[in-house]
Formats: structure tokens, C-alpha cells, sequence
């Protein structure tokens, strides 16, 4: 299979064309800050999904503070943030799903780049990358839901096909991000791979790497996730 790409933004549209070669590079540290109650040394408990719980030691002033979740079922995976630091998994087989979380305070004001990369390691065996993005609201407490990156296919796994549903639904997303009332703005969101097995083997992707730049505003989050009030008018 060759390279294909895709992409999905709130006004940010365009496909990125590549050149066949090796998968892309999955760093295999953690590097960034950790910040608030749920992390010791050097790792994080997870927040349970779905639930508004407070940051009893919250971000300082100047900062808000981001919950990076992610998983990939079939390898390892990397998720880098450009100017705070790394996040990283550890190698895990097709049947795991090693979740790691890290919460991390970034400046109000601040734009970064944002590189997703999962990799297979074993050959022909696929991946499942899974990445999340949360941002916390002081005023609730709330959790506003700001990216979510998928690729299941087959069995789970990522393909091409699994790849184009996700960037479909990305693109319906106003401002990019899943919840109207966070302050987290996602623009030029792009998906890529090296490729993977031929379709009639599968068609199983053997890399998948997502970019995307994440702008994070002034203004302090006040409603709850979905309000109305947070829609454009």
C-alpha cells in the first residue's frame, strides 16, 4: 500500500501528499511537565471518563491545565506538544490497552504544534491509536472535551477506511474542538501514514500520525460542556 493522506479542520482544509519510506519516528520518553494531585513521580492516575472532578491542587495562574490521554493497542505511541514536552506509552500487543494520562498547565495565549505518532511493533500486526484531549474549568468544575483521535477498523485496527470516517466526523467540528464552551482551539488537523499491507491482506495501516495546532485562549471557561449559551449564533 502506498501513502495516503487525509486531513479534517474547521476551515483549515487541505490534503498533505507524501513519499513512500520507514515509519515515522515514536519517542519513548515522557518528557513533559506533570502537573496537579494525580500525578507522582513520573506518571499520572487516569481522571474516570465522563465525570466534572475537581483539580483539588489547580493550575497557577497564567495557565490551564490539560488532560492527554492515550492508547495504542498493537505498539507504541508519542505524542508531542511543541514548547511543553512529550508524552509517551509503553509498547503494548494487540490485545492490551495500556492507557497513559498526563496533566500538564499550558500558558493562556500560547499556540502550539501538536504531533500524534503510533506505530506498529509487530509486522503486519496493525495498530489502534487512541488520543484524547481534555481541557479543565476552574468554575464548575468542568471538563471540556477538546480532541479525539481514532482509527478502528478491522478487528479494531486502523485503515484507510477507519482513517476517512475519522477525518469526516473531525470536520464537522466547529473550531475544531468537541465541546463548544472550552477554550482550546484545533485548526489544520491532518492525518498521514507510510502505509501498511496491500488490501488483500488487510489493508492493516503499520503507522499513523496525526498533526494538528491547538491555540489556547485568554478567556476563562464559565458554562458546562454543551451548553447552549457556548454555540455560535
Amino acid at each position: 500500500m502506498g501513502i495516503v493522506a487525509g486531513c479534517a479542520s474547521a476551515g483549515h482544509a487541505g490534503a498533505v501528499g507524501l513519499v513512500p519510506g520507514p515509519a515515522p519516528t515514536v519517542w519513548g520518553a515522557t518528557t513533559v511537565t506533570l502537573a496537579g494531585a494525580r500525578c507522582r513521580a513520573g506518571s499520572c492516575q487516569c481522571r474516570e471518563p465522563g465525570r466534572d472532578d475537581e483539580e483539588t491542587v489547580p493550575p497557577p495562574e497564567g495557565a490551564k491545565r490539560f488532560e492527554v490521554r492515550m492508547s495504542a493497542a498493537g505498539g507504541t505511541a508519542s505524542f508531542d506538544l511543541s514548547d511543553v514536552g512529550r508524552v509517551a506509552t509503553p509498547n503494548a500487543s494487540a490485545d492490551e490497552n495500556k492507557e497513559v494520562c498526563a496533566y500538564v498547565d499550558v500558558p493562556v495565549g500560547s499556540t502550539h504544534d501538536a504531533v500524534f505518532v503510533v506505530a506498529e511493533s509487530k509486522r503486519g500486526g496493525g495498530i489502534a491509536p487512541r488520543l484524547s484531549i481534555a481541557e479543565y474549568g476552574p468554575k464548575g468544575p468542568y471538563w471540556y472535551d477538546v480532541v479525539a483521535i481514532t482509527c478502528e477498523g478491522p478487528g479494531g485496527l486502523c485503515d484507510r477506511a477507519a482513517a476517512d470516517r475519522w477525518g469526516a466526523a473531525a470536520r464537522q467540528r466547529k473550531r475544531g474542538r468537541l465541546d463548544p464552551c472550552g477554550s482550546a482551539v484545533v485548526t489544520k488537523l491532518i492525518w498521514e501514514t507510510s502505509g501498511g499491507q496491500g488490501e488483500r491482506d488487510g489493508g492493516l495501516f503499520r503507522d499513523f500520525t496525526t498533526r494538528f495546532t491547538m491555540e489556547v485562549k485568554k478567556f476563562a471557561t464559565q458554562f458546562a460542556p454543551g451548553s447552549t449559551e457556548c454555540l455560535p449564533k
